[in-house]
């Protein structure tokens, strides 16, 4: 269905972004071939999120692409697909997306957001595939690459990638058969070529910090020895399994610099509106020291504590580091430094740290964030 389109012209623009607007990438236009009908495609909206690897997943890269096309000549309905390219063993491979039809004179909106591999080199917008050899390859009609800034796991800019560039001229290693189907413009999950699927929608499951129905160990005044602690990296986004909440992980370490030798106890504690919810301390002999959970939906705000005080008969947090959730896109969460004493993290604390059963005895406390 897709590879009938070979002789239509298909030209892409990507606007300019504003600091705080989506990110896009510079303008990328394919050439022009006469033809009986051809397709004007703004792309306005480009965005990806790498989640690390780490012991409590895998790693991938959700990416999203947005835009709107436009019938620019007398043909029939245009058909488009997202091609994904990866290198793989130093040869780069292609994997083109189910077709979606862009049609109406009016112009067609599409959106599409899919989970792939995180070693993704670069997305394209494809007008179909041709022969090539023995294999077949994407017929391109403007293509980019995701540009990493620093350690951030947010991306913020992605960069033109000519059409004549190998890498996306590769062979195609998936794509979808000739009669396949188009879907609809707009697809919000398993739109892209990966091995991630949804499964079937349900009853949410509950985090940790719902919080625990059962008995739970009382809090008590501590005060905090020396120490330092680092965090390296960090990363919050939805989680894989249908939950209350999304994922955060961190990574780091934890150094005592008391003179008697006393390790520091360090708990994370999760703020909602009215209150602070005290996780299980951390096991600091876990090498390397990561931590990773799933974090309820009403957390507004994360602190990693190592002293607890009373004050007007309540017991308040004493705070190493301090960030707020924020959620700029339904599927797209950041975490954003923010000082120990602003008030959102000055709330009341509140054990959530259960009572040791004796008969299943805790064991090393690796996701207690």
């Amino acid at each position: 269905m897709i590879e009938r389109l070979l002789t239509a012209a298909a030209v892409v623009l990507l606007a300019a972004a504003a600091p705080a607007a989506p990110a896009t990438a510079a303008p990328v236009a394919a050439p022009v071939a006469a033809a009986p009908a051809c397709v004007t495609v703004t792309i306005d909206g480009l965005r990806g999120v790498y989640r690390p690897d780490s012991q409590f997943w895998e790693p991938w890269f959700d990416a999203t692409v947005k835009g709107r096309s436009t019938p620019c000549g007398s043909g029939g309905d245009a058909t488009l697909a997202i091609t994904q390219y990866h290198v793989r063993g130093g040869v780069p491979t292609g994997l083109m997306s189910t077709p979606w039809r862009a049609a109406g004179p009016g112009g067609t909106a599409f959106s599409r957001t899919g989970r792939i591999a995180p070693d993704v080199a670069a997305l394209c917008v494809s007008t179909g595939q041709a022969p090539h050899g023995a294999g077949r390859v994407a017929v391109n009609a403007a293509c980019v690459r995701p540009v990493r800034s620093g350690a951030d796991h947010l991306v913020t800019r992605f960069a033109a990638v000519p059409l004549t560039d190998p890498l996306v001229t590769a062979d195609l290693s998936e794509y979808p058969p000739e009669d396949a189907t188009p879907t609809g413009p707009v697809c919000a999950v398993d739109c892209l070529a990966s091995t991630w699927t949804t499964g079937p929608p349900g009853p949410p499951g509950t985090t940790w910090d719902t919080p625990i129905s059962g008995p739970t160990i009382p809090l008590l005044p501590e005060e905090p020895t020396c120490h330092t602690v680092s965090i390296t990296d960090s990363f919050a986004g939805p989680s894989d399994d249908n939950v209350n909440g999304f994922d955060i992980w961190m990574a780091g370490a934890v150094d005592s610099c008391d003179p008697n030798g006393t390790e520091p106890t360090i708990h994370a504690v999760r703020y909602w509106s009215d209150r602070g919810i005290v996780m299980p301390a951390w096991d600091l002999a876990q090498v390397p020291l990561a931590k990773g959970a799933q974090v309820n939906e009403n957390t507004g705000a994360l602190c990693l504590t190592s002293g607890i005080r009373q004050r007007g008969g309540r017991l308040y947090g004493v705070h190493d580091r301090c960030w707020r959730i924020v959620r700029d896109q339904p599927d797209r969460y950041r975490l954003a430094p923010i000082r120990t004493d602003e008030a959102r993290v000055r709330k009341p604390l509140v054990s959530n740290v259960p009572l040791p059963d004796p008969d299943y005895p805790p064991g090393v406390c690796a996701s207690c964030l």
